[in-house]
């Protein structure tokens, strides 16, 4: 059957039947060419449909705007709290550094004094050094006479301080016996130098060179 037009479709849905009280009573016939409901329903669900489409998908891109904007805040808190963090260990750091520094030089002062407090309490190194000039050559020579009752191992080190150099030399010297340090051993004395005469189990002992 054709589809008819609105206009059509009123005019002849309209028609009169009769007159009762001057009151014209009018009849609509039964629309022959109207489309059924059914056919209507989907084309009215349709833009509904869409329409809920866009607004869950704006709320799902509000949301995930969201969640990013938080995230990246997240982000940026956990990194200044990381860069705190670090900040401290590498302060804590410091200070253990210093602190162990600190009790390096303390463990290293009181090793000082004990060494300097057995040695003051050990007895004199029986020990005489004197100095006469060189027979042969300039300089001079030092001497080193045992007065001990036993035989002696004597570590000598000779410094000049204004050379920047010095020599050490080991000596076994028996009871009343004496040693030389000079030219022919390898060593000029002058003058300004420093000896010093160590043995275990005595204090040390220093002679300088008139």
């Amino acid at each position: 059957m054709p589809v008819r037009t609105g206009a059509s479709l009123y005019r002849d849905a309209v028609r009169t039947k009769g007159v009762c009280g001057g009151l014209t009573i009018s009849v609509m016939d039964e629309p022959e060419a109207l489309l059924p409901e059914s056919d209507l329903d989907p084309v009215r669900r349709r833009p509904v449909g869409l329409i809920i489409l866009l607004v869950l998908m704006t709320l799902a891109a509000a949301a995930a705007a969201a969640y990013a904007r938080w995230l990246t805040q997240q982000r940026v808190l956990t990194e200044s709290q990381l860069a705190q963090t670090e900040r401290k260990v590498l302060d804590l750091r410091e200070q253990l550094t210093r602190s162990e520094i600190s009790l390096q030089e303390k463990q290293a002062a009181l090793a000082t004094r004990e060494i300097a407090l057995a040695e003051a309490m050990q007895p004199e190194l029986p020990v005489r050094v004197s100095f006469r000039p060189a027979w042969m050559g300039q300089g001079m020579v030092a001497t080193l006479r045992s007065e001990a009752t036993r035989p002696l191992s004597l570590m000598v080190e000779v410094v000049d301080a204004r050379a920047h150099r010095s020599k050490s030399f080991a000596l076994d010297i028996s009871p009343g016996k004496s040693a030389e340090i000079g030219h022919a051993e390898g060593w000029l004395v002058t003058s300004g130098q420093s000896v010093k005469v160590a043995a275990t189990g005595y204090r040390s002992i220093m002679a300088f060179p008139p």
